[in-house]
């Protein structure tokens, strides 16, 4: 089964993952708002008066839980996809895949 994931990848899922989840995104009011909030937030941290110093170290931090986070959505996404090619497998639907137990 792994394999088979490993195959999806390089057979570009990860650009249909891209397309999907944006398309996605760009429908989910609650994904939107969010977005929104994270501007005005960043234009509020924009204004703030901080060392040289301190905002490199903020950004680090923000770019770092940024990464994990966006990371951990692909993770996720993959996982998806394993379970559901696997169960589909289980019951008979896709064959020469084993279902894993």
């Amino acid at each position: 089964m792994n394999k088979l994931i490993e195959d999806l990848i390089e057979k570009g899922m990860g650009r249909l993952m891209d397309e999907s989840r944006d398309e996605m995104a760009q429908a989910d009011e609650i994904y939107l708002n969010d977005r929104k909030d994270e501007d005005d937030l960043e234009k509020r941290y924009a204004s703030l008066n901080l060392t040289r110093e301190q905002r490199i170290i903020i950004n680090d931090y923000i770019a770092c839980a940024s990464t994990v986070n966006h990371r951990f959505a692909d993770i996720s996404y993959m996982c998806g996809v394993k379970h559901a090619v696997g169960m589909l497998a289980s019951l008979g639907l896709i064959k020469g895949i084993e279902a894993e137990s």
